[in-house]
Order: C-alpha cells, then structure tokens, then sequence
C-alpha cells in the first residue's frame, strides 16, 4: 500500500470482526513449523477442503455496502469489482479449490461451513483494504494420513467505506487488483516482492488483463493443488547462509527469466528454501533481505513463521543482494534452463552482513502527452506522469522516471533492463543509454533507445550500487502502441452502444464500471460496438477500454470523473416475485449435503444469459450453476452443506448491476430425501447428458423403501440401474437440448434437480497463432488471436457466435469468428484476453452447451 503499506493485526477493527485471530498479512504463506530445530518443513495454513461443499469456498459480501460513493459510483459496481477479483482466483489451473461469489449477507449471518466475509470499513491513510484468515494463535494442525496443515475457519476480507478515497472509485483498476490482493490474504498467501497480485501495491504491476502472475500461481498452488501439479512445472532449491555459516532465515530467493514473470519463496529458519511452480523457461537466481517495510514492529507487515507454541522465528537480518553464485552483474550470473518436473538441487548463497538495503518500494513511471495519446520522450515543464511506467518501443526513443516511495531516490552505478542494456550516468557520457540524478528530492531518469525487436510485456530493472544491488521484477511495460482512448459513447437504438476513439484492437473489452461489455462484433482500430450489461434507472456508469498489454483508456485522466460515461434509462425496479421452494432449504444429514433445483421469478427484469449471479447469502450453501430459462426466470442448482446452520439467510440475484433480494431459510435436515453429489454423462464423464444416452447419479440414500424412479421434465424415464449411492438413467432419443428437470424419487422422498441436456460436444483438433501450432510446449501470448479447429459440428450450416463460448482455464474468451475449415471441420478464432503468466491450462470449447474436452495449452 502507498506510504502505509499493510497493516497486518489490527488491535481494534470493529465488532464484526471482533473473535478472528490476528489479522496478518505479507510473505508467502501463513507458516508454522512443528520445531525450533531443523529440519524444517513448513505447515501452511489453508482452508480444508473435507469441510467445503463441493471444493468452494464461498464469499459472501455484507449488504450494508460502502457508507460514501463517488460521484456516479455504486455499490452494484463494487460487488462486480469483488465477483471478478474473485473469479481471478477461481481460474488458477489446476487447483483443486473453487472461490465462488456468494451473493449479499446479513451482517453476523451464521454459517458452520468455512468460509468468507466482506465488510466496509473506514481504512487509515494510505490504507487500501485488510485481507486476513482466521488463524489461531497456536496452531492446530489438520490432515491425517497426508501433509499437515492449519486449517482456515474463516477469513475476512475489508474494503473501503468511502470509494471516493484510493483505490476507489470501483470502477479503477486499482480497485479491482486491490480486491485480487486481499482475496489472496483471505486465501492463505502473504507478501511477495515479485511485483505480482501479492506484492506491496507500491511495487504491484498486475492488471485486469494480467490480474495474476505466475508466483501468485505457484504460491495458491502449493496450498491447492491437485495431485501431480508440479509435472508441468520446475523447482529449485538449496540453502542461503551468511559468512559465519549462520542461517538467513527468511530471505527472499527469486527465479527471474530475462522474460517472463518472477517466482519466488522465503527461505526456513536454517536458510534452506525451494521455488515451486517455475514455468518452463530460462532463469537467473538471486537472494535479496526483506525490505525495512516488511517487518514492523508495531505488528504491521509480515506475520513472521511460529513454532507449535506460538513463538516466532525473527528475519535473519540484512545482507548484500547477489545473483547466483555471487555476484551484482546479471551477465555474470549462472543460467538455469528449467523444463517440467525439473528439480534443481543445492543451490546455494553465502551472503556477506550489511547494515540495511540501498534500495527498495522503487516507483517507476512514465511521461504522458494526453493530446497524442501516447508517451513523452525528454519532455520539458509539469509533465503528467503513469504509472506503472508504459514504454512505448515505436517511438524509438523512450524514457521513464524512478522515484523513492519516500524520500530520496539513492543514486546507482548503473540501471539496467534485463536482456536489454545497462544505462550509465548520462553526466559521464550524454548518449543512450543513460540515466540523470536530478532534483532537490533525488529522482532518476532513465533514456533507452528501444525498438519492436525489444518484445512486449513487462520487464525487470536492475539498480546497481558497485557492492549491492536492487532487483525490481516488472519494473517497466514494453508496449507498441498508445493506450486504447475513448472519443464518444453513443447508443445505437437496438440496445448497443458504439464506443469511439483508438488505439482498439482485437484484444480490446470495453467496461462499464466493473463489468465487461460483450462486443457484437470484432472491434475496429476506431470503434467498438458492445451490448451494455443490464443497468439500474438512471445508472451513469464510467466507460474503460482495456487492452491486453495492460493499457487502459482511463489512466491519462487527471480524475476519475473526467472519464465518458453512458446514462441508462429510467427504468422499474426489479424485484424477485417468486422462490420456489418457497419455505427454503433442508441441509444436508448424515455428512451428506443436500442438493436441488431452486426456481427464481422475478418482474421489470430481463436476464441474460452470461450476466447473472445467484447467491445464497451464506458459506452453507453453495449455487453451483445457474440457467437463464427466460427474461423474468432463472432455474439453478443449489447445496445446502451437512450440519449447515438453521435459520434465515438472503437470497440474492444480480443482473448485470440490477441487483434484487429476498429472505430465505435453511430448514432442519429431511432425512427421507435422496441427497445427491453429482450427475455426470456415462459417455462423456462430463455435466451435460446427451439425448439418447445415459446418465448416472451419484449420492446417497438414491434407494429406499422401493425401487427408485425418475421423470426428465415430466416425461417418465427408464432406470437402468441402481444402488443407495448410483442411478443410471436414459435420456430419451429426440429430447429437447436445454436444461431439463430430473425428478428423482427413492421410494421415501423425491428431489429436483437441472440436468444440462445436449448434444456430444465439439472436439479440439488443435489450436495456432500467428507463428503456428500452440500447445503445452509452444505458449501463447496475452492478446493473440488464436485459431482453434474443431470438429463434430454439423457442417450444414454455421453455428450462430451467441452458440459458442471459448473459456481458457474456466475463464470465458472474446469469440471473433467461425468459418467452415476442410474436412467437414470449423476454424473459431478468439483471442486470449488474460495472461496465466506461463502456465499451462485447458482450453475448451462449448457449442449450445455442450463442452469440449480439454485441450491444453503454455500461455503468457
């Protein structure tokens, strides 16, 4: 955080928070260890995924909402900052653990399932928000017959009360990486110094398009990872001690690549340490002390590591930053080539004692010229500036401003780009490049000479002071262009709103305050034509290009409220007219949970398909999928957990910003019902059941007093087996795709539930970009169009763009086209609108419904 940094256990945050543990936040993980003497192995603290209902955590946001608004800004923007900070999380590939959004809560709601809240609160200067778990103060250790860990009972999330104060108003950027930051606290991830999701927002360089990097990634997969995660990784490992021999204990050791994200870890008492979760590629290895702002002694910062009695483990103290083996010259320094399930073993660092760092929270920024909509080399006068610092290599020439957080900026030998060239003083030699020492409060300007043979993306700086060094990964953003800008806003008369200005391309998504509009075709270089989601009467929502480089239309406004906006109509109010069941929801028994199918209408509404979320106002219940039957109608599958807590809960429905609500209840468990955990095809293994196939269900008690029996939307289906824990079923040849209500009677009691019926999906042949095939060993990058081909589509006639949907990781992509390829196969090209910082993860396409399989791929 800016000037404040964190603050991690707060003495008095209010009675709604009043019983947590000690809030904390920084470093990697929340870290115990069993011993004070070594070996050390860490226990991490995580939420634990036996107690969750279905794999999900489930956040629920409270209903008072902030007290204060900016101008135009409104709390059904915050929630879509919070929805899409926590789908962020949610697309981490293969994690085992789902984030889900869980609507509006009473404040206090009870709630026996682990879970989230989030609260608004009134925050202290240069405070941005508060993430943290429940911890114990003593840790209680969790997971038997596998690696222990310290379970999460609870985490709390606080945003500001007033959005007119940083990061606000919702609708910036800064608030939505802010929400992605307290999220991961919520989540069990501390600080890291890799300028990622999880760093200091000083030194944070994330974005919508890029809202995780890869040590984010690595670090939530440590915790949550399915088995065998690290095969499409590397690691390395190995000790860092002082001259002496004496252990640096936690210190911070980094894989950085002259292109790529960092990652990172912190090393154990006795100076071992090992980075997990290494995307192939080639890095250097340095080790560098924890800033002075990382540990405070007023509690703020890092929650240092405890043993089993709740002493801590101190930071070992300063030392000299090198790269490996030893030495402040990245040209010197070893390179270590990493593919997956490589492992890298005694990589070691002696490190010699200093006094304190020459360096740290270094700010690096860029000159803007607003009138040409780009950036400004060697400008003259009180020049605007943007940070983080854009360089924009068509220009040629390009220069960008360092600046202290505080203070002076401490003046290096020599500031380099990885991979690029090292500036030395332009007082020495005036020639490119250089850097210049200036200003009666030190800043440092630096000059390159850059061209498009430079790449894309971020990149890391180096500061050299002769015998020490300041390492800042992502320093700087190499771009091609200037930032998307917007001219006009202009509403068509058919419900679309073409959106003016430049700098767009294919990778361009237009918002409305924090929620994206879907483009109704390609965009131009000029003009963007988008179909806003669904507003409240008279909402005046700010309008944002982003671009897939991290740029956005908003950053060369003085102040938010100088962005274009768009005006929705006067409307009526939405309101929710019917629940049914309407009396609620039984929980589950026996260690079962239970599922069904709750009905929601609603009137002066009309749902879209895309744009609605359900919640249920508790951790206790979670809404697994939710189907759009009609404008005023929505049908969705619900999980009330085992042991859940009886009593009221609200019920909560957003479209697009329209939001609605109303009472529910969560009932005494029915112990007759049958309680169902999945349904899966018996072709496919996959949700969607195939009209003439089978399907199969899976729970509990499925078998009762009789032999069970089943209707698909009313019409009777046969029963091809069944047990207490499974019933096959077919679904008639010739039935209706779409979603369908299975009833299922076990003899005793019956239980609905929508079961998406369509036909076998398309299968991926292969994916390319521009340079050809990408797979898992030929990434991707963000904002490539990418061109996958399909088959299994009927070749007669070309699926409607509104039957498609490409999703990356889970996440949903921009769809630009299909054509008819050769062979009786489709070419749909989309492109990658978000970074994944070099992991692998599937790609799959959904026609009507009906997924593909997996297909994966490395992306950028």
């Amino acid at each position: 955080m800016r000037n404040m940094r964190r603050i991690s256990r707060v003495l008095a945050v209010a009675a709604a928070i009043a019983g947590l543990g000690a809030p904390a936040e920084a470093y990697y993980h929340y870290v115990f260890y069993s011993s004070r003497s070594a070996p050390f192995s860490p226990i991490e603290a995580r939420f634990d995924l036996t107690r969750l209902t279905n794999n999900t955590v489930v956040f629920c946001v409270y209903d008072s909402g902030p007290a204060n608004f900016f101008p135009n800004d409104s709390f059904p923007s915050v929630l879509a900052g919070i929805k899409q900070a926590l789908a962020a999380w949610n697309s981490v590939p293969n994690s085992q653990l789902h984030v889900a959004f869980g609507g509006l809560e009473y404040a206090g709601q009870n709630a026996n399932t682990p879970g989230g809240d989030v609260i608004f609160q009134d925050l202290g200067p240069g405070l941005l928000g508060l993430g943290t778990p429940n911890l114990p103060s003593a840790p209680q250790l969790s997971g038997t017959g596998g690696v222990p860990f310290v379970a999460i009972s609870r985490s709390t999330v606080i945003l500001t009360n007033n959005t007119g104060v940083q990061p606000g108003p919702s609708y910036l950027e800064e608030f939505f990486t802010t929400a992605v930051h307290e999220f991961g606290h919520a989540l069990g991830l501390q600080h890291t110094w890799t300028s990622s999701a999880m760093s200091q927002d000083v030194i944070r360089n994330t974005s919508r398009a890029r809202p995780l990097d890869a040590d984010d990634i690595a670090g939530f997969l440590e915790l949550y990872g399915v088995a065998g995660w690290t095969a499409n990784y590397g690691s390395i490992s190995g000790r860092v001690s002082f001259t002496n021999g004496g252990a640096a204990t936690l210190a911070s050791v980094v894989a950085i690549p002259a292109t790529g994200p960092a990652v990172s870890a912190l090393t154990n008492p006795d100076g071992t340490y090992t980075i997990n979760g290494l995307p192939p590629n080639t890095y250097l290895l340095y080790v560098h002390p924890l800033p002075p702002d990382a540990v405070i002694a007023n509690g703020s910062g890092l929650l240092l590591p405890t043993d089993q009695s709740g002493a801590s483990f101190a930071a070992g103290g300063s030392f000299r930053t090198v790269f490996y083996p030893n030495t402040v010259d990245p040209n010197q320094a070893t390179q270590f080539a990493i593919s997956g399930g490589a492992a890298l073993s005694q990589q070691n660092f002696t490190v010699q004692s200093r006094s304190g760092v020459p360096a740290y929270d270094l700010l690096v920024s860029s000159y803007a010229n607003p009138a040409a909509h780009n950036y400004v080399y060697n400008p003259t006068g009180n020049i605007q500036t943007v940070n983080p610092a854009f360089l924009n290599t068509s220009l040629g020439s390009v220069e960008f401003l360092v600046q202290a957080n505080s203070g002076s900026t401490p003046v290096p030998n020599s500031i380099a780009i990885l991979g690029l060239g090292s500036a030395n003083s332009c007082a020495a030699a005036d020639v490119l490049p250089c850097f210049w020492a200036f200003g009666s409060s030190t800043n440092l300007a630096g000059y390159f000479g850059l061209s498009a043979a430079a790449g894309t993306g971020p990149r890391h700086l180096i500061f050299n002071y002769g015998n020490d060094m300041y390492v800042l990964p992502d320093g700087l953003v190499l771009v091609q262009q200037g930032p998307p800008y917007i001219n006009s806003v202009n509403s068509n008369g058919d419900g679309t709103v073409t959106v003016g200005g430049g700098n767009f391309g294919p990778d361009s998504r237009v918002f409305f305050d924090g929620l994206q509009a879907p483009a109704t075709s390609a965009p131009s270089q000029n003009s963007i034509v988008v179909t806003p989601p669904s507003g409240t009467s008279g909402q005046v929502s700010a309008v944002t290009v982003f671009n897939s480089d991290g740029q956005n239309s908003m950053q060369f406004y003085l102040e938010p409220q100088d962005a274009p906006t768009f005006q929705y109509p006067i409307m009526s109010v939405p309101q929710i007219i019917n629940i049914t069941p309407a009396a609620g929801l039984p929980i589950g028994n026996s260690g079962a949970p239970y599922s069904t199918e709750l009905d929601i209408t609603a009137m002066n509404i009309g749902f879209v398909d895309g744009q609605v979320a359900v919640g249920a106002g508790s951790s206790d219940v979670t809404v697994n999928r939710v189907w759009v039957i009609g404008p005023t109608e929505l049908r969705a599958n619900v999980t009330v957990a085992s042991g859940a807590a009886i009593g009221n809960t609200e019920l909560s429905v957003m479209s697009g910003f329209q939001v609605m609500t109303a009472g529910f209840q969560t009932l005494p468990a029915n112990g007759v019902l049958p309680l169902i955990s999945g349904i899966l095809s018996a072709d496919s293994y996959m949700s969607t059941v195939y009209s003439g196939g089978y399907g199969a269900v899976y729970g509990t008690n499925l078998q009762a007093a009789a032999a069970p029996t089943a209707t698909l939307s009313g019409t009777p289906i046969g029963i091809q087996f069944y047990s207490g824990n499974q019933v096959n079923f077919i679904v008639p040849a010739g039935f209706p795709a779409g979603p369908a209500i299975l009833n299922l009677s076990n003899g005793s009691g019956s239980v609905n539930i929508v079961v998406p019926i369509g036909n076998p999906g398309p299968a991926i042949q292969g994916l390319s970009n521009s340079q050809g095939p990408v797979d898992a060993t030929h990434p991707a990058n963000v904002g490539d169009v990418l061109s996958v081909l399909v088959s299994g589509i009927d070749p007669s006639s070309v699926p409607a763009l509104s039957s498609l949907q490409v999703s990356v990781s889970g996440l949903p992509m921009a769809v630009l086209q299909i054509a008819p390829a050769p062979n009786a196969q489709f070419q749909i090209q989309f492109v990658l609108d978000q970074s994944f910082g070099g992991s692998q993860v599937p790609v799959t396409v959904c026609l009507n419904g009906s997924p593909s399989g997996a297909y994966t791929i490395a992306a950028h």
